[in-house]
């Protein structure tokens, strides 16, 4: 029976020793727990403001890139501003000057018109005076020169330029080589015909059958009959015209010049 007492005494003394330790765990852990809790808290915290830091970084970093390339845009545009302003200053200047001209065209315009129709009846004398090449073509256009005067849907630097035109195109003649087709009156018949000018040096023709040929004597204003010893130059040099041929020495009836002076 002590013994009995003894062995309850020391279960109880255990079980109390049990539970006091068991308290004093508890009371160990929650300290613990909350400490790192609480170091979880700041951890969270911590990664949510380097989070918000690194999206205001970013932002921030945006921001200035924007301005920079809108910096750079202002400055465009200032450059641009300033290149149009000197741009505007140049065409006003321009325009005064424009101006001006119209002023002293309109104060000389009526010597103009009389100048114009003098250019036209020398352009017109000339051409009858002229080798007959490309004839009918450089009579209608001294006739188109004519008309234009009459035009008031021309203006009369219009009119003068087209004169000059046809001034340049005579002076081109003079040094044409070209071989045309066109009409000649052979036998007293209407034949078909290759034209030859050279310039305004000569001008001959051969008929298509290269029976027959003439050359143009621009003194007598008559056709002369070419001999058959031109017949193969005439053909060769009408190939060479055509670009049929290379180039190569030919043999044409040239009237020699008047010496200055001398009796005729």
């Amino acid at each position: 029976m002590h013994i009995l007492k003894n062995k309850t005494g020391i279960f109880a003394a255990i079980a109390v020793g049990t539970l006091i330790l068991m308290s004093n765990s508890a009371t160990a852990a929650d300290p613990l727990e909350e400490s790192i809790k609480i170091e979880k808290n700041i951890i969270r915290s911590a990664a949510a403001s380097q989070k918000r830091v690194t999206k205001l970084a970013e932002s921030t970093l945006s921001l200035s890139q924007d301005y920079k390339i809108t910096m750079q845009r202002v400055d465009n545009l200032r450059d641009y501003n300033r290149q149009y302003e000197a741009q505007i200053k140049n065409q006003e200047a321009d325009m005064e000057s424009i101006n001006d001209q119209m002023s002293k065209i309109d104060e000389t315009e009526q010597g103009v018109v009389p100048l114009m129709n003098n250019m036209i009846d020398t352009l017109e004398n000339f051409v009858g005076l002229d080798v007959p090449f490309h004839l009918k073509e450089r009579e209608e256009r001294v006739k188109r020169l004519r008309q234009n005067m009459s035009r008031a849907d021309l203006t009369n630097s219009e009119k003068y330029r087209q004169i000059l035109a046809a001034y340049q195109i005579e002076m081109q003649y003079g040094e044409a080589l070209e071989a045309y087709p066109g009409w000649a009156t052979v036998n007293g018949k209407e034949v078909k015909v290759d034209y030859l000018m050279f310039g305004r040096i000569a001008l001959v023709y051969q008929t298509l059958d290269e029976t027959s040929g003439a050359y143009w004597n621009n003194e007598s204003k008559a056709w002369m009959p070419l001999s058959d010893s031109y017949r193969i130059y005439l053909r060769k040099a009408i190939k060479i015209a055509k670009r049929q041929a290379n180039d190569d020495l030919i043999v044409l009836p040239v009237k020699a010049a008047t010496p200055a002076g001398s009796a005729k």
